[in-house]
């Protein structure tokens, strides 16, 4: 078996991964999971124990939609 250095997460990133990839604060991200839950516009998935998040689909997601993370109590209700 061939045992290279091979980075195969490159699509799923930790909460603090995440949160500098979108320019927020891991505790947006964390009330947003706390919020929406699955039905948010974030994908994520506990594994371990941890929250993972997959950049590409969540990227894309957000790019089709032209949605934002909501990072205040005013745009939650819009």
């Amino acid at each position: 078996m061939n045992n290279k250095n091979i980075n195969t997460n490159t699509v799923w990133a930790t909460e603090k991964e995440a949160a500098d990839h979108y320019k927020i604060k891991p505790a947006t991200l964390r009330k947003h999971r706390s919020l929406y839950g699955h039905d948010g516009s974030l994908f994520y998935r506990k594994i371990g124990g941890s929250v993972r998040y997959n950049l590409d689909t969540n990227d894309r997601q957000l790019e089709v939609n032209d949605l934002r993370i909501p990072t205040s109590k005013k745009e939650r209700t819009l």
